[in-house]
């Protein structure tokens, strides 16, 4: 029997009235005989980019980033997602983020233990520890599901559980990135654009099942959180405006003036510099936003 090692990590805040509107938790599921080569490739990419650890939103520009998603790209491994719009969490869940993320946490480990049934093999998992009682209660939660079976987590599939600290082990930081970028997607920045762009490059990576990718590599915690992809494509960077946004008062301007939020100003004013930018991406991520994938409707 093949033995594998999923690591668990996650992006976004499920805190109450501070917390992000999106939530991914990610398992990263790999051939313990592929960690070597992995780890040789993640400490390239360290180097590379002079840094202690791969931290994915703390990695700088959008090259750094991109850097990052190409390096690993080729790499044997796949991960799967549950991603949450917490604003659509019921209070009791929104005022308790431990029962929010023990039931995330659940249906991600579901999924895991599918792909290592179909595959014929055994795990152990990895969480990204905290460092606080945390790690400790949601260890003893994840044991009493796979001991009591009242879940859908395929039985005799898992067979360690453990949390170690991100920093000092590789394999979680390639959780992170996985996380991260699949949060960059959903997640609007302070200027309003979401960027997809990172998941497009490693997409291949995500789990399917019978080639399906909905409900397995990306599962949402409620079918309600399900979003308008053509209103979130509209919030990408490169996006287009199809009509001229509505007139700004207070700016002067010989012909149709926006508009509504400052990413519309800069679509209208800066067309000529977004075709620049859609040029570059499409340089930097091998044209990935022309096709099909992701959940995307393009």
């Amino acid at each position: 029997m093949k033995n594998y090692n999923v690591y668990i990590d996650e992006a976004g805040d499920l805190g109450y009235q501070r917390g992000t509107q999106w939530f991914v938790l990610t398992a990263v599921i790999v051939d313990s005989s592929d960690e070597p080569a992995i780890r040789a490739v993640l400490s390239n990419l360290k180097v590379r980019l002079n840094l202690h650890e791969i931290h994915f939103r703390k990695a700088g520009d959008l090259f750094n980033k991109a850097l990052i998603v190409q390096g690993i790209s080729h790499l044997p491994f796949t991960y799967t997602n549950v991603i949450v719009n917490t604003d659509m969490l019921d209070l009791a869940m929104r005022t308790n983020s431990m029962t929010a993320y023990n039931y995330i946490c659940r249906m991600l480990i579901e999924r895991v233990s599918w792909y290592l049934r179909d595959s014929g093999a055994k795990g152990n998992i990895t969480l990204s520890a905290r460092g606080t009682s945390r790690d400790r209660d949601l260890i003893q939660y994840i044991s009493k599901l796979l001991s009591y079976g009242e879940s859908e987590i395929a039985p005799n599939v898992i067979s360690k559980v453990a949390a170690k600290p991100a920093g000092s082990w590789d394999m979680l930081q390639l959780a992170d990135v996985c996380a991260t970028a699949t949060f960059y997607g959903y997640q609007k920045n302070p200027k309003g654009f979401c960027v997809p762009c990172y998941t497009r490059v490693i997409e291949q990576h995500l789990y399917r099942r019978n080639s399906k990718l909905e409900s397995y590599g990306l599962k949402f915690f409620d079918k309600e959180m399900t979003p308008d992809y053509d209103e979130l494509k509209r919030s990408w960077p490169c996006a287009k405006q199809k009509e001229p946004p509505a007139r700004l008062p207070h700016v002067k301007h010989a012909g149709n003036t926006p508009s509504r939020s400052p990413a519309a100003f800069f679509n209208y004013y800066y067309t000529p510099i977004f075709g620049k930018v859609n040029t570059i991406c499409k340089e930097i991520f091998a044209d990935n936003c022309t096709r099909k994938s992701y959940g995307y409707k393009l």
